[in-house]
């Protein structure tokens, strides 16, 4: 690679990430066949002010950039300069997003190969505690003078640079850095290619975790190393925050979409990941209860704000609430003015459910329509089964299965497709126990709501054709 340029080049920046940061510093050093052979450094006017906690840390204020020329005034000159060179920094995709997007204001395209000298040293100087600038240049007496702004990172970029070039002579761990094709050219700075090649195409969770092992952020995918990959290429400041701090990703395979979103949801609740936006607040959901009304009627309701003193089922849409309510209605021969399903009517006179009580006409007594309304709710009472859902495994030797306990996520474990449990407690064994939450009810109802043909184990000892009559009210 004699006679290639390299621009060394660092910037400053109002901060916030990527999106709508603003360079106030910039520096452009190219190097060739390791000589410095053409140097360019200027404040740049953002356009915004400049932060507090920017200028603390930078030196850099409002006051100092006011008669700075604007990136607009200075970019024939960046891209001339840059042109036909590699574009290398310390952390490379910051900087190089950073320019590309301050070009892009300008409808002016910039393209350039990338280098990162994090990554670099890491290859060729392995074993260092940090591998920020400042630490690196205390490690191996680099001077780094002026720290915090464009001409002193540069300068000891520049510097590090050269000490990479006298490591690397034939340009061996150059070449491979810059001909990188796979997502290993968008990986955090801290984060080891080796690790990404690891990772599976396969359906679980995974873990984007800090310096300590803590988790920053907990995803679910149908495939782990693809999904991963979409983060890396994500140009949000969010994103960006969440790769810099990111030091390994760890990753639990489950086979099932099902017990992914469970896991998921189960973990974020446990660790809280600082990078997780809080979990979708879900409504209120909807309560059927039941109350003697002032004709001595015992009657069906649902609520969904409101405190009821007796609580018989709960929904999470009101489609499913009314699906239930007519299933119940007709079973039981109940009138669908006392069950909420009709309201502002004397006489029932339902769409869809023809076997009315009689009630609302005085056909039947109270005392013979409230008996049916008992036998009605001892049939809710039960009607929550504790069966196992049985999905996909991992592998083609397992299936995977989730625990219902009375209708609501208890937890899940995995079993050989052959295994048959001759004794409904015999599951225990193989079991994970999980707490469950209004995040996991819902995913449950909404899976048993939509899910064609069901695989499962029906846990409760009741009679065959209550069995098959709930089959068919989950498919």
């Amino acid at each position: 690679m004699k006679n290639v340029k390299f621009a060394i080049i660092d910037i400053e920046t109002t901060g916030n990430g990527i999106k709508g940061n603003k360079i106030t510093e910039i520096c452009v050093i190219i190097v060739q066949n390791a000589k410095v052979i053409e140097e360019y450094s200027s404040l740049v006017n953002p356009s915004q002010a400049i932060p507090l906690y920017i200028e603390s840390l930078t030196g850099i204020n409002d006051e100092m950039v006011s008669n700075a020329p604007h990136f607009s005034e200075i970019a024939d000159e960046i891209d001339k300069i840059t042109r036909d060179c590699i574009f290398v920094a310390h952390n490379v995709n910051f900087d190089y997003n950073i320019v590309r997007a301050e070009f892009a204001d300008l409808d002016m395209a910039f393209k350039r190969k990338r280098l990162c000298t994090v990554r670099l040293t890491k290859k060729l100087i392995p074993g260092l505690f940090s591998y920020s600038l400042g630490n690196i240049c205390t490690s191996i007496n680099i001077p780094h003078i002026d720290r915090h702004r464009a001409k002193g990172d540069c300068d000891a970029t520049v510097t590090l640079f050269k000490r990479c070039l006298t490591l690397d002579p034939e340009f061996e761990i150059i070449n491979q850095l810059l001909n990188q094709k796979t997502a290993a050219s968008y990986l955090p700075p801290n984060f080891k290619s080796s690790d990404f090649e690891k990772l599976p195409a396969a359906t679980g969770v995974y873990f984007f975790k800090d310096k300590d092992g803590r988790p920053l952020y907990i995803g679910k995918a149908k495939n782990i190393k693809s999904r991963i990959k979409s983060h890396f290429q994500e140009k949000s400041n969010r994103k960006y925050k969440l790769m810099q701090e990111t030091y390994s990703i760890d990753y639990e395979l489950t086979g099932s979409e099902l017990l992914a979103l469970l896991r998921e949801s189960e973990l974020i609740l446990k660790y809280f990941p600082k990078f997780n936006k809080a979990q979708k607040k879900i409504s209120r959901p909807y309560t059927l209860t039941s109350y003697h009304n002032q004709k001595g009627i015992e009657q069906f309701a649902l609520h969904k704000n409101k405190i009821a003193p007796v609580s018989w089922m709960k929904f999470y849409t009101r489609e499913e609430a009314i699906k239930f309510l007519e299933y119940v209605c007709a079973k039981f021969e109940l009138c669908p003015k006392y069950c909420g399903l009709q309201a502002g009517v004397k006489i029932c006179d339902h769409y869809k459910i023809s076997t009315c009580s009689g009630m609302c006409q005085e056909e039947i007594s109270k005392e013979e329509y409230n008996l049916r309304v008992a036998k009605a709710i001892e049939y809710i009472e039960k009607f929550d089964d504790s069966c196992l859902i049985l999905e996909k495994g991992r592998t083609r030797e397992e299936k995977a299965f989730i625990y219902l306990n009375k209708g609501k996520y208890a937890g899940y474990g995995f079993i050989s497709p052959t295994e048959d449990f001759n004794h409904p407690e015999e599951f225990k064994n193989f079991l994970t126990p999980s707490k469950t939450s209004s995040y996991a009810d819902r995913i449950v109802s909404s899976y048993l709501n939509t899910k064609k043909n069901l695989s499962k184990i029906t846990l409760n000892t009741e009679n065959e054709e209550e069995v098959r009559e709930k089959e068919i009210w989950f498919v």
